[in-house]
């Protein structure tokens, strides 16, 4: 409209331009002839208005481009109207490629099994916890650790998910008893592992095609049927050696159970994902219980040891005591009414030592009920924030969103396909 508008306005310069040149021209015609009036002085200074040729020359141009633009837009219509024509008049073709698409689709996920999130929070003690000013607090709110923070422990709790997934801990599950909700599985979480996991019929042909190239030696049938790790004197415990079974099925378990920890709150979650609903939470509480007696051994371990030889020192104290009392007892039944230094010297050297002994039981006894009471100081405390429970609507697979995806991706490509074409 506005282009429109714009050569109307110019249409109309032009006309009154050539009226102007018209009137300029017959006013040279009249003042060329004989009987033509001298004009006055007034008349004869005032300039004839000349043809605005450049003026002309200038409009032509911007119409030319004017029209170059409408052509150009023109033909972007046509050429748009043409791939759509195109596209349409390939309809069939595209409506039969969506619906073979979207069966195999709908035959391919549906072969899927369902699976269930269970998933665990709790928030631990923070011991020995000093800031490191208010900018580690500020980048804390945000998320974002800078390492203002410390504590006393080793292990912090950011650490956990490493923990987790250690080899160590993932091979501790392996005896977890587990059972299905239908109550017909009841074994432990390897071989559930192993042998009752429902798998697609196209991907265990997809597996074993794979294994047909894949050069690996077999294990020996002996130590790949038992669950239990080899263990070689390499060092005080012993080098622990995995068959290719166990060390797959220890990668399943760390793609199945996950933990993570909140930098700002640290709140640890634990999440476990598995194809029945009540093995999931199972798990999920499991790997909570064993985490917290984890951390609970590693905070108390220095003073439980502490704790064990003062109770030791104790039982010995004890002893000496005892003895110590019995020889007294003993040598003052047998030295009634002595009158003679040397007996009563003994004795009193008897009664000494008895107190010296009971003094030292008193001072085990003290040491051992402190390194008890240090335990319990040591042992962390942890809030459950969320127990597991049995879930009920599976996580996935999401077969309708992934159907109505490999449909639309269908059409796309098949009208990116009859467009090319069409330019071609």
């Amino acid at each position: 409209m506005e282009k429109k508008q714009h050569k109307d306005k110019l249409a109309e310069d032009k006309q009154l331009n050539a009226n102007v040149a018209e009137e300029n021209l017959t006013e040279l015609q009249q003042a060329t002839e004989p009987e033509a009036i001298a004009p006055d002085e007034e008349t004869a200074d005032q300039p004839m208005n000349p043809l605005p040729e450049e003026s002309a020359m200038e409009i032509d141009e911007e119409e030319e481009t004017f029209d170059d633009e409408e052509k150009e837009e023109k033909t972007d219509k046509l050429n748009l109207t043409a791939l759509l024509k195109a596209v349409k008049s390939y309809w069939w073709m595209i409506l039969l490629n969506c619906l073979v698409i979207g069966g195999i689709a709908a035959l391919l996920i549906i072969e899927e099994p369902r699976t269930y999130l269970s998933e665990v929070k709790l928030a631990p003690e923070a011991e020995d916890i000093s800031s490191g000013g208010s900018l580690s607090s500020i980048a804390s709110s945000f998320g974002i650790d800078l390492g203002g923070v410390t504590t006393s422990d080793a292990i912090r709790p950011d650490l956990y998910p490493d923990l987790v997934a250690s080899n160590d801990f993932v091979y501790r599950l392996f005896k977890i008893p587990v059972k299905s909700l239908n109550g017909n599985i009841y074994t432990d979480y390897y071989t559930y592992l192993t042998k009752y996991q429902k798998v697609s019929w196209w991907r265990r042909e997809l597996n074993n095609f794979q294994r047909k190239f894949q050069d690996e030696p077999k294990d020996d049938p002996a130590i790949a049927s038992n669950s239990k790790p080899t263990f070689y004197p390499a060092t005080d415990k012993g080098a622990v050696k995995l068959t290719r079974r166990q060390e797959k099925v220890m990668e399943a378990i760390r793609s199945l159970v996950t933990c993570n920890v909140d930098k700002r709150t640290y709140v640890i979650s634990i999440s476990v994902v598995d194809q029945d609903p009540l093995i999931a939470a199972t798990v999920a509480d499991s790997v909570k219980s064993m985490l917290q007696n984890f951390i609970t051994d590693y905070r108390t371990k220095k003073a439980t040891k502490d704790y064990e030889y003062y109770y030791s020192l104790l039982k010995q104290a004890k002893k000496e005591y005892e003895q110590s009392c019995q020889a007294y007892a003993r040598y003052v039944d047998s030295h009634r009414d002595v009158i003679l230094q040397a007996y009563i010297s003994e004795r009193d050297q008897l009664e000494n030592d008895m107190q010296l002994k009971l003094n030292t039981y008193n001072a085990m006894l003290t040491q051992a009920q402190n390194a008890k009471a240090k335990i319990q100081e040591n042992t962390p405390a942890f809030t459950i924030l969320q127990n597991a429970f049995v879930p009920v609507k599976p996580i996935g697979p999401k077969r309708m969103i992934f159907v109505l995806t490999m449909v639309f991706l269908t059409f796309v490509f098949t009208s990116l396909v009859i467009v090319l074409k069409k330019l071609h």
